[in-house]
């Protein structure tokens, strides 16, 4: 122990600033319990991490961290933030104001907040008219209740905002005159992210800089965006009616629903289009009307049920030519698991399709070919998650072994410190068992994944499962010990104080 103690006491601070990164603000300052020198290290990290949750408890934290003010007090000021990110649960606006004033007063780059239950939310004004020259990501995700959701209908003064997320607002502008809007000061907005947004009825959001735009899952009565130069659109799962003018538009994801919930206007300039729909047999002329507007079009996916659709409508095809001179691909890739497995095209289709266009690759995928797929992506990102989790408990294992020493050091000067190890032992054993139990539900979701695939899809993974799978049990072994030392540590220590 004494060697890793050492080996922990000689890494450069700024190897320390980032191992400690790993850990939300709590956690971090806990560490400061392994030695003298790691004391104020947690005070120069360029991140805030932080839950309301964590202030309700105060003899979870030391003496100098008993609430929110006196962990950004204790900071090092000398170090600007990169990124600060608030947790938010029950009705918390003094808490949120304090990080978020003080992030601003140290030029944060990112930002996020997120609410967790179904309180009153009052968005934070300081934050949007503090017309801030750092802050340029902010995503703010309020609780998914379409019912009540927190309204922004005052424009933002955020002029070096680039990227902006939102998730369950509702946005409104009636408050605002006709040239003016949500976003109009937020100068530099290229990236914004609409997911499970209401815009009110007849709103216009318009922005000259807009580049990148996704509306998700959203709920729109009648609802317009003019962005003159935006380059890519991603509209999934919207609702109501949507009508987008993009005359530079060059990609093009359009997965919705049904036809009538989208209105685009400007595709002269696309070159790449991936478009999905469960159509019904009244929406065939329409679905025909709309590829013929991606006549510029090199790169298309369509999916699978539009092809279905049209496949079974060919008498509409006979006297059609195709649109697409320019394809130099098509893809076709099925929106939904369920459904029938065989895929066939008819002449008719075919020659609509690719018939200007007849050197273009074709590659079909049958609802099979994208369970397997998907099944095999979430194992490789399951696994790549478990190893940054093992990675961690490896480092925080050295870390404890360190601060079991520390502590028995520290017992006749610190006894009311002790008294708090013994009431927090309790908490760790069962922050311990929380960590073994997540490293084997990843191993079971991992297994089960794996089972369903194709041998020649599985082959690739298993052996990496395999390694990973040896490296858990050695980990949740570390753990286990760490444990076993940390408790039998604190039990010899409060008894000596007796």
């Amino acid at each position: 122990m004494n060697a890793k103690c050492d080996r922990l006491s000689n890494l450069s601070e700024d190897l320390i600033i980032q191992i400690l990164s790993f850990n939300d603000t709590k956690q971090a300052v806990r560490t400061s319990i392994l030695s003298s020198r790691w004391r104020n290290i947690w005070k120069s990290i360029p991140h805030l991490d932080l839950s309301s949750e964590d202030f309700t408890k105060l003899n979870r934290f030391y003496e100098f961290t008993h609430d929110v003010s006196n962990v950004i007090s204790s900071r090092n000021n000398d170090r600007d933030l990169s990124s600060v990110k608030l947790s938010v649960r029950g009705y918390n606006q003094t808490f949120v104001k304090t990080v978020v004033d003080y992030a601003l007063s140290h030029n944060v780059q990112k930002m996020t907040i997120i609410w967790f239950d179904d309180r009153d939310i009052e968005l934070p004004n300081s934050l949007f008219m503090s017309n801030s020259r750092s802050l340029k990501e902010l995503t703010l995700i309020a609780p998914n209740r379409r019912w009540d959701q927190p309204k922004i209908k005052s424009s933002w003064d955020l002029p070096a905002l680039t990227t902006l997320h939102l998730e369950n607002v509702y946005l409104s502008n009636k408050t605002l005159d006709e040239h003016s809007g949500l976003f109009s000061k937020c100068l530099n907005l290229k990236n914004l992210t609409l997911s499970h947004c209401t815009i009110s009825d007849h709103h216009i959001l318009s922005h000259s800089k807009f580049s990148n735009l996704t509306p998700e899952k959203g709920l729109y009565s009648v609802a317009t965006i003019v962005a003159p130069h935006l380059k890519n659109l991603t509209a999934i799962d919207c609702s109501g009616r949507l009508k987008i003018y993009t005359p530079e538009l060059s990609s093009l994801m359009y997965k919705v629903p049904s036809y009538d919930t989208f209105f685009l206007n400007g595709v002269s300039c696309l070159e790449k289009v991936d478009f999905y729909m469960c159509p019904f047999e009244e929406d065939t002329y329409a679905v025909i009307e709309i590829l013929q507007k991606f006549h510029n079009v090199k790169y298309l996916t369509l999916g699978l049920e539009v092809v279905e659709l049209l496949s079974s409508m060919v008498d509409m095809l006979s006297d059609l030519s195709s649109p697409f001179s320019k394809l130099k691909s098509l893809k076709i890739y099925p929106m939904r698991e369920e459904g029938d497995e065989e895929v066939n095209i008819p002449t008719e289709l075919k020659n609509f399709l690719l018939g200007a266009s007849p050197n273009a690759t074709v590659s079909i995928y049958s609802r099979e070919d994208v369970k397997a797929l998907k099944d095999a992506t979430s194992a490789k990102r399951i696994m790549a998650k478990l190893q940054v989790l093992l990675e961690r408990e490896k480092i925080n294992c050295e870390q404890g072994e360190a601060k079991q020493i520390d502590e028995g050091q520290l017992v006749e000067d610190e006894i009311s410190h002790m008294r708090n190890c013994w009431t927090d032992m309790f908490v760790e054993i069962n922050e311990e068992r929380v960590k073994i139990d997540e490293i084997l539900l990843m191993l079971d979701e991992i297994k089960e994944l794996l089972k369903g695939l194709p041998i020649s899809k599985r082959d690739g993974i298993q052996a990496q499962f395999s390694s990973l799978n040896a490296e858990a049990k050695n980990v949740m072994k570390l753990i286990l010990d760490r444990l076993k030392v940390k408790s039998g540590g604190k039990v010899s220590a409060f008894v000596n104080m007796l």
